[in-house]
């Protein structure tokens, strides 16, 4: 260990030099053998030669160990962001922070969430615009009548026509029915898909036709009576049949029960009509509807609407299982009072009634009248 001062060498070597004359003049003998004596100096005093201790060097303070560079501390986060592949939409971003030291392998597990996004499609409905609407068993007035629907009656969409004019529900009489378009509103319907199976129309049975009349040859003429016959008593002629070669069934339908008249203000024309069959205890008959002029003009009444087989409404009048509206507007004069002609269709569109003549008295347009089969 290395002193922290130390006597100048010179210094030293002088100092021996001074010593040693110092004894050579008290008679001290180098060289001989045996043990060396110090003379005692005639004071009897001993000169004092100083003595020289080492001193230690201090000790250097303790240097502090080298400190270790710390590793800096990252923090790694992970962020993943999900598309829903169904609706596009990004749905959920997961993050995960890790703490780590700078060199040291981490290893990272990111968890990804993931969500169902759950679209909530309103169903589709038919909701009841008229009073009383058939319900058909196909999309037309060629099929039959199913049962009816009032004003307000909301049913389940199920398919659609093709053209888009008649709808199929969820249920009346329960079963699946169609629903002319026109006589009622559609709500949440633009997926609703074209019916996949649609019924066959019936089929119409056209009448026969009838066979052509051969010719007859034109006979001889007579030869001129003898005698002058006298005249023979002439029968009146014929009165004309009404039902001759008006088509279809005939005079089929007959009135049995009005015309009844009721007040509603004058504003509209609202027919309650009864189609029975008094044969078989005054049975409803359906799919039979009515055509009505004024003044020769028709008026302009639906062929979708026709008569309810299995139903008969209780009016102030009486019992009806058809009904139908038409307002002034789209009366010849705008005036519901006047003459009308009605006669009845049957589903086929074909004629089953004469002419029947009626008077609607002023602001009386409420009508009933009992149509028998029997």
């Amino acid at each position: 260990m290395h002193l922290k001062r130390s006597i100048p060498s010179v210094f030293v070597m002088t100092y021996v030099l001074l010593a040693a004359f110092t004894l050579s003049g008290c008679g001290l003998l180098f060289g001989s053998s045996g043990t060396s004596e110090v003379t005692p100096t005639a004071d009897g005093a001993r000169a004092l030669v100083p003595t020289f201790t080492s001193t230690p060097e201090q000790a250097a303070p303790p240097t502090a160990a080298p400190v270790e560079n710390t590793p800096a501390v990252a923090v790694v986060t992970v962020s993943v962001t999900t598309t829903n592949p169904v609706t596009g939409s990004t749905a959920i971003t997961a993050t995960q922070g890790t703490t780590a030291a700078v060199g040291t392998t981490t290893t990272i597990t990111t968890t990804v969430a993931t969500t169902t996004t759950t679209t909530t499609t309103k169903k589709a409905t038919l909701t009841i615009t008229d009073d009383l609407v058939n319900a058909r068993t196909g999309p037309g007035t060629d099929y039959g009548l199913a049962g009816s629907a009032n004003n307000g009656q909301q049913f389940d969409l199920i398919g659609k026509s093709p053209a888009g004019d008649w709808w199929q529900v969820c249920c009346v009489n329960g079963q699946q029915v169609w629903i002319f378009g026109q006589l009622a509103r559609a709500e949440n319907a633009d997926n609703v898909p074209v019916a996949a199976q649609i019924p066959p129309k019936p089929v119409v049975q056209e009448a026969p036709t009838a066979a052509p009349v051969a010719a007859q040859p034109t006979p001889a003429p007579a030869a001129p009576p003898t005698a002058t016959p006298q005249p023979a008593v002439q029968a009146p002629p014929p009165s004309a049949d009404p039902c001759a070669g008006i088509g279809g069934d005939g005079c089929k339908w007959k009135l049995r029960g009005g015309p009844k008249f009721a007040a509603n203000g004058g504003g509209e024309l609202k027919l309650e009509f009864a189609f029975i069959h008094s044969g078989n205890g005054n049975e409803a008959q359906g799919s039979y509807f009515v055509v009505m002029l004024k003044d020769g003009v028709k008026l302009p009444i639906s062929d979708s609407i026709r008569s309810i087989a299995i139903t008969k409404s209780q009016g102030p009048l009486g019992e009806y299982n058809y009904e139908y509206k038409v307002n002034s507007s789209s009366i010849p004069g705008n005036n519901i009072a006047g003459t009308y002609v009605v006669y009845v269709l049957d589903g086929n569109g074909e004629r089953d009634s004469e002419d029947f003549t009626i008077n609607v008295p002023d602001g009386q347009g409420e009508i009933w009248i009992q149509f028998d089969q029997a």
